[in-house]
């Protein structure tokens, strides 16, 4: 019963990654937002397929994760699949040292 509850929250949870560019300012880069998917495995594969192509470039990012409300719009900050598009240019991979 408790994994059915973790997982139906997961379709109504809000995760925004930050960035930070190379001035030093912290941006909202892009949302995972549970809503638009159908299954919660699907929300977490997503989360964590962001989270280590993130790591793997070094981009300075961080994570805020929260619950939507019943009322809360859809958010107008790309989705993952969005951003990905171009992450080559916002955010190279790092040089082998």
């Amino acid at each position: 019963m408790t994994q059915e509850l973790g997982d139906s929250r997961e379709l109504r949870r809000i995760r925004t990654c930050f960035v930070r560019l190379p001035d030093g300012d912290v941006i909202a880069a892009f949302d995972i937002d549970g809503r638009r998917y159908t299954e919660p495995g699907q929300v977490r594969q997503v989360y964590e397929e962001a989270w280590k192509e993130m790591d793997r470039r070094r981009a300075g990012w961080e994570w805020e994760t929260r619950m939507a409300t019943p009322t809360e719009p859809p958010s107008r900050r790309p989705s993952w699949e969005q951003y990905k598009v171009d992450i080559d240019a916002k955010h190279p991979l790092p040089s082998p040292d």
